[in-house]
């Protein structure tokens, strides 16, 4: 007898009348079942999964089933099932898909009929890697580029991007890939992401989603994982050695020159780039964001420099020397409130806000508009023009001066 051509490896998560059963019997009626090796790699499933799988076992050939109590994710549980495979091509195929009414084998002909190294039901473009990438609910890889740049990157766990990591490694060591799907005619279909968006599977899917790009930003594109942990702009980002931009330079560097005494905290302090302007303090920064946080902490900006996360709304202040705002106040709807709750922690606030800004202006992330002199009533005021130049008066809004921040100091005295 000939040896199978092909292994079809498809990575399963519960919900196995749903999509598992269907997308088998879809591959049983529309092919030549001694042509293919089919590996069900099932991770953590808590249902029907296990029997359905030895009733397989004992109907079909060319059968391999691989199980993990656990969870895997999606890279990992694609892994086990490809290092269990033993043919020359390998098909990763998802458990939500259903095959066409076709003649037998057709789906594996279009996959196969142009010879490449990865061969793809669907490609995209990945503004992180700038290049192509294979979509793998239905993907047919030749087994030389496993052997070649390895695995699946399994760090990306459950959420995505390791199709485009993949892909990226192929590329970058010569391998072909090739979309057999453009043309709309591959018989398939694909409900698309049934497991992941499942929310008694997987919780707070965009969130690893997220993770996961920015893990495959910061190891590919360095400026892209900056812009994805600005939250389209929300907030600054700088990272340990980049150049800060003139007018954030500017503010820190007022700031150092205005602390009051040597215990400092920061609100909203992003990657906690400002610290390194601030001289002989210990430092606390806060952010709403946990991934920023983190992303704070891996910078070390240095000895006494702290990050954690807070709602402020929540948290528990203690008494510090100076409290730090920097482009924090017109984010909350409750922006004035928390002016007047930080005084009572602090003997000098030193906060930066949009001067008389129109709504729309800098987009849906502030909540407060028109803020001027008399909404911080008992402080002393400086102003920030575009370029960083700080003055005792406000410069004129000009389109190479489009906004001014107030520099705005408070003291108990």
């Amino acid at each position: 007898m000939q040896s199978p051509k092909y292994s079809v490896v498809i990575p399963t998560y519960n919900n196995c009348e749903k999509y598992l059963k269907p997308c088998i019997d879809s591959i049983i009626k529309y092919t030549e079942m001694t042509d293919i090796e089919l590996v069900i790699s099932a991770n953590g499933c808590t249902d029907n999964t296990r029997i359905y799988l030895y009733y397989l076992q004992s109907a079909i050939p060319n059968i391999k089933v691989v199980w993990n109590h656990a969870a895997l994710g999606f890279a990992k549980a694609t892994n086990e099932g490809i290092k269990t495979s033993s043919c020359p091509k390998i098909v990763l195929l998802n458990n939500d898909t259903l095959l066409l009414e076709q003649p037998k084998n057709q789906w594996l002909n279009k996959l196969d009929d142009y010879h490449a190294d990865i061969a793809s039901v669907l490609t995209l473009h990945s503004p992180i890697t700038n290049q192509k990438f294979a979509v793998f609910f239905c993907t047919m890889i030749d087994r030389n580029v496993f052997k070649t740049i390895g695995l699946l990157d399994e760090s990306f766990e459950t959420g995505g991007c390791e199709d485009i990591d993949f892909c990226y490694r192929a590329d970058q060591n010569g391998f072909s890939l090739v979309d057999v799907g453009s043309k709309g005619d591959f018989p398939i279909y694909h409900v698309a992401e049934g497991t992941v968006h499942d929310p008694e599977l997987v919780q707070d899917w965009k969130q690893k989603f997220y993770k996961n790009e920015l893990k495959l930003a910061k190891k590919y594109n360095p400026e892209y994982y900056k812009f994805l942990l600005s939250n389209n702009y929300e907030r600054a980002v700088f990272l340990k050695g980049d150049p800060v931009f003139p007018r954030e330079t500017k503010r820190y560097q007022w700031a150092n020159l205005n602390i009051n005494g040597k215990y400092v905290l920061e609100l909203g302090c992003s990657t906690g780039y400002g610290s390194q302007f601030l001289e002989n303090v210990e430092y606390l920064g806060l952010d709403y964001d946990p991934i920023i946080v983190e992303v704070a902490k891996e910078q070390e900006w240095g000895y006494g420099k702290f990050f954690d996360w807070a709602d402020i709304n929540i948290y528990p202040l203690e008494q510090y020397d100076t409290i730090i705002a920097f482009e924090v106040i017109e984010h909350l709807d409750n922006g004035l409130e928390i002016v007047e709750k930080l005084k009572k922690h602090c003997k000098t606030l030193l906060i930066t806000v949009p001067h008389n800004e129109p709504k729309g202006f800098w987009g849906e992330h502030h909540r407060l508009h028109g803020l001027t002199e008399e909404d911080f009533v008992g402080f002393k005021f400086n102003y920030i023009n575009h370029n960083g130049e700080i003055s005792d008066v406000i410069q004129e809004v000009t389109p190479e001066n489009p906004s001014n921040l107030m520099i705005c100091r408070w003291d108990n005295e």
